[in-house]
């Protein structure tokens, strides 16, 4: 089945995942969300998976979403099976946004809903990101105020125990710190800065800073934690005679 092309304004967001029943099963989910010119309406998203064994993509029916996200602001991690977003909830009668975390397991394909902690339900989804520390799923909140520049890590340390979400640290913006990339295992944290366009690293227990010499934007930082492993992505699966350590 070919893609889905919306012929109205639209958004797309990603997911991809390794179903862990099969060990070699890696999925791409794409969610097309439409907008009215510019805000994203109240519509379902389309969904399709694309299986990377057979290259094909699946459209995805029957399913119903009930959450948003922002454009160009969705990050993502997966742990436990599961593509993680950050979603948000219109609440009624004027009551804003509710932030919360939507999971997407690989090998069911079904859809669900993590809650935030307290200190994160109100936070606007564009100041949150979500991502691995470690093995856990952990959220980065900003505060981007004239007398507060500031993020704070969460980590939930039980895998969808609610109250086991705990603040790791807050971190005051300096140095022109930008936006949390990712997490060392050293445990300094990396991130992105806005006017020198530099990579940094910050030591959380010292707060002392260092540049990594890696030059970029700010927004085009990624890091992700990977697995090593000698599974293909294509073609039967194979163990090489020859390996170097």
């Amino acid at each position: 089945m070919p893609l889905i092309k919306p012929q109205s304004p639209h958004m797309f967001v990603f997911g991809f995942g390794v179903d862990l029943s099969k060990m070699d099963d890696y999925k791409l989910v794409r969610l097309v969300y439409r907008k009215n010119d510019v805000v994203v309406n109240n519509d379902p998203p389309e969904i399709e998976i694309y299986l990377i064994n057979s290259g094909i993509w699946r459209r995805v029916t029957g399913v119903e979403i009930k959450h948003c996200m922002m454009e160009f602001m969705w990050s993502q991690a997966f742990v436990n099976g599961a593509v993680h977003w950050i979603a948000y909830d219109v609440v009624a009668n004027g009551g804003g946004l509710r932030s919360l975390v939507m999971p997407f397991s690989i090998a069911d394909e079904v859809f669900g809903e993590i809650m935030l902690p307290d200190a994160l339900v109100g936070v606007i989804p564009t100041n949150l990101s979500i991502m691995l520390f470690e093995e856990s799923l952990a959220i980065v909140g900003y505060k981007r105020e004239i007398d507060d520049t500031s993020c704070e890590v969460w980590v939930m340390e039980q895998y969808r125990v609610l109250e086991s979400w705990s603040r790791l640290y807050r971190i005051n913006l300096v140095a022109d710190m930008e936006k949390v990339v990712g997490f060392r295992n050293n445990g300094e944290v990396l991130f992105s800065t806005r006017s020198i366009n530099d990579l940094i690293s910050y030591d959380p227990n010292s707060g002392r800073n260092m540049g990594l010499c890696i030059q970029g934007s700010y927004r085009s930082f990624y890091v992700q934690n990977y697995m090593e492993s000698l599974i293909l992505l294509k073609g039967n699966n194979a163990v090489l005679s020859n390996v170097v350590d």
